[in-house]
């Protein structure tokens, strides 16, 4: 079975998120982090997905106005603290319109396929298949508990969260870290037994081609690349 008509390969897809990932982090300066922003946004915006891009844009952009204000405030430990944190945010919030775009374009099996076909050490390719698996488990079991507690009435009204931030922790937050332990050793143990760990290399079935997508997006992710690059090492 072929890839859906507009998709680019899964390899494309990977490469080309990995290296705005990289560049994301490397953008340090003011102009190129909020640059780095803008060409998350609009890679989110591009593969449809409006809604985590909204609301990850407002998101970074309250964060950047407060960081902004934070800043004139001085320079006290608590100020450059302030700072910080809000700096790591703004990584995060770049980082996952990646994550999310990504996950748009290919996958989990044609990830696989992908990491397969370029030959990944075992080393890498389990580790990655847990953690891109992980995440959309754990958001399921996020939701799933929330609802159970609405059900029974426990996690009702708007601000609940607000005005018992210590109850909201033991209902949630606790039962989420107890999961996350159990989570991870379920996955761990399915990409074993899924062969993940054999030494012989596995048949890929999902077919990989690139062509003339794939082309114009290696393309647009060099010159994306390079414009960040240059804004953090080269304009002046």
């Amino acid at each position: 079975m072929g890839r859906p008509y507009g998709r680019i390969d899964p390899r494309t897809a990977l490469l080309s998120t990995c290296l705005l990932g990289i560049a994301a982090i490397l953008a340090n300066r003011p102009e190129a982090a909020h640059t780095a922003f803008v060409i998350g946004a609009l890679y989110a915006f591009t593969v449809g997905a409006w809604r985590p891009g909204i609301a990850l844009s407002a998101a970074y952009v309250l964060i950047a106005v407060g960081m902004s204000f934070t800043e004139r405030l001085g320079s006290t430990t608590l100020i450059v603290a302030v700072v910080m944190l809000s700096y790591m945010a703004q990584k995060f919030v770049v980082l996952t319109l990646l994550g999310i775009s990504l996950s748009k374009l290919a996958s989990m099996r044609d990830l696989l396929s992908a990491l397969q076909s370029m030959r990944a050490p075992q080393a890498v390719l389990i580790p990655c298949m847990v953690i891109l698996r992980f995440f959309p488990t754990i958001w399921k079991d996020t939701s799933n508990l929330i609802e159970s507690l609405k059900t029974r009435r426990i996690l009702v009204g708007r601000g609940y969260i607000l005005r018992h931030p210590a109850l909201t922790c033991e209902l949630i937050a606790i039962p989420l870290l107890m999961r996350c332990l159990r989570v991870s050793d379920e996955l761990a143990a399915s990409a074993l037994a899924r062969g993940l760990g054999a030494e012989p290399r596995p048949t890929i079935l999902q077919p990989l081609s690139f062509g003339v997508r794939d082309a114009v997006a290696a393309v647009l992710t060099l010159l994306t690349t390079g414009a960040l690059m240059w804004l953090q090492f080269g304009a002046r």
